[in-house]
């Protein structure tokens, strides 16, 4: 039994074949395009799409109604061009030109405009001030077809933007308190205060989505350091200069009792709740999608969940204690809850699905099953990183009965279950997740189950 809330995607392969015709085209015109994507397969298993931020073309007769035919609707209004978004779709935005060729020319992301420039061994002035929220640079143009490359942070603009020489200050500043907050204290509940308050001080000194992009950016951080997989594919696509620029979605773990406060901090910065999860009673867990759209980002948010508590707001209304622990609670309290000590459970990222399989795994890094393998989604974790466990928690856990004592001894011998990369591949801009076959794989990175989930 899978119950949700009303969001509800659906493939929007037309919209898709829209942009890839305009992708094509330009890279027939312009060969940098066309190089671009052969390097991104072949060294970081992606393709250019992956990173698509935009594609601009020229107005003509008819443009506009064939946009609204396969779903995009215009965002914003500018002196020569409009933008277009598709709502129910993951998919690049359309600018539509008052004055310009058929095809115009595309935008790609990137963490950072310098390290692509470096790294591609090519020149070119940088428009809008260092982290600011929209940057870019004209990489190459070829027979009147454009080659972007952008930073985005939180926002949607597609003019670069100025800000005064004190706005980067505030941004290194505030990712840096964030980095170095106190995560792993003994009293999580006076842990999770000040990460309360840290966030709400972030968001006063430079905004609310900014403030969000500042935070999954540390998070990112946090989780790379203690994930081999995420540390070998981010080398991969900084030979490129391209960062996590690919980056789908952050999914952090959560305690019953904190969940409430984890939604909370995610709301503060300007995150709305959309679809939910409950994978049945016999998983005994459930989630909370989270998204951002302004700042382009979007949290899964686990935890624990009753059957009888699925008619109920859990998102908001705290959740008691258990008397026993199911695969997040006890993730939780062996490692901490993911906003603490522990870190994100998996970053996953849009990819080539089979190609990265095959990369990685000639690395030494090794994929489980697939949980997705539809033409439109395909998904699968990489082999869990294994990582020590405090002898004071797995102690406090015996005592309280959450775990056997011969449970403790194998996880203060052998470590127990942390973190992965999510290998992902959409197509067709369906948006949404697989609601269906998730448990089985959750249940995989149960840390009393740590088999053929471990990375060697």
């Amino acid at each position: 039994m899978i119950k949700q809330d009303p969001a509800h995607f659906v493939c929007q392969p037309e919209a898709e074949r829209m942009l890839l015709d305009i992708l094509d085209g330009a890279m027939e015109k312009n060969n940098h395009i066309r190089e671009l994507d052969a390097a991104l397969q072949h060294k970081t298993s992606c393709l250019l799409f992956d990173f698509l931020d935009h594609v601009s073309i020229g107005n003509r007769e008819g443009i506009e109604k064939e946009l609204e035919a396969v779903g995009f609707r215009q965002e914003e209004a500018r002196p020569t061009y409009r933008v277009f978004g598709h709502p129910g779709a993951k998919l690049p935005k359309i600018v539509l030109k008052d004055h310009a060729q058929t095809i115009d020319g595309v935008a790609v992301k990137a963490e950072s405009i310098a390290e692509y420039l470096m790294t591609r061994g090519v020149g070119g002035h940088i428009e809008g001030t260092p982290f600011s929220p929209y940057r870019r640079c004209l990489a190459s143009a070829d027979n009147e077809v454009s080659l972007y490359v952008v930073e985005r942070r939180s926002t949607g603009s597609m003019e670069p933007i100025e800000e005064e020489p004190l706005a980067a200050k505030k941004y290194l500043l505030a990712l840096e308190k964030w980095m170095t907050r106190p995560r792993a204290m003994d009293d999580e509940d006076e842990a999770m205060r000040l990460t309360l308050r840290l966030a709400e001080e972030i968001v006063r000194e430079v905004g609310q989505d900014m403030a969000a992009w500042i935070v999954l950016e540390g998070e990112r951080k946090f989780w790379q350091a203690k994930n081999r997989a995420g540390q070998l594919q981010k080398n991969r696509q900084d030979s490129l200069g391209m960062g996590w620029a690919n980056h789908d979605h952050h999914t952090f773990r959560s305690s019953r009792q904190r969940f409430h406060l984890l939604v909370r901090l995610f709301e503060m910065l300007g995150f709305h709740l959309r679809e939910r999860f409950y994978a049945g009673k016999d998983a005994g867990w459930g989630a909370q999608v989270v998204e951002n759209e302004r700042a382009q980002l979007v949290c899964f948010l686990d935890v624990d969940l009753d059957e009888q508590e699925l008619d109920i707001d859990f998102a908001h209304g705290g959740l008691r204690e258990r008397e026993e622990l199911g695969t997040i609670g006890l993730w939780c309290a062996l490692h901490g809850d993911s906003i603490l000590a522990a870190g994100m459970h998996h970053l996953e990222a849009q990819f080539l699905f089979e190609k990265l399989k095959d990369d990685l795994h000639g690395a030494g890094v090794a994929m489980m099953d697939p949980f997705s393998n539809f033409p439109y989604l395909k998904q699968a974790f990489t082999r869990g990183e294994m990582w020590p466990v405090s002898p004071y928690r797995v102690k406090r856990l015996v005592k309280e009965g959450k775990i056997s004592s011969e449970e403790g001894e194998r996880f203060l011998k052998m470590g127990a279950l942390g973190s992965h990369l999510e290998n992902l591949q959409r197509r067709e801009g369906y948006k949404g997740f697989n609601k269906k076959n998730v448990s089985s794989i959750i249940r995989k990175t149960d840390p009393r189950s740590q088999q053929d989930t471990v990375a060697r």
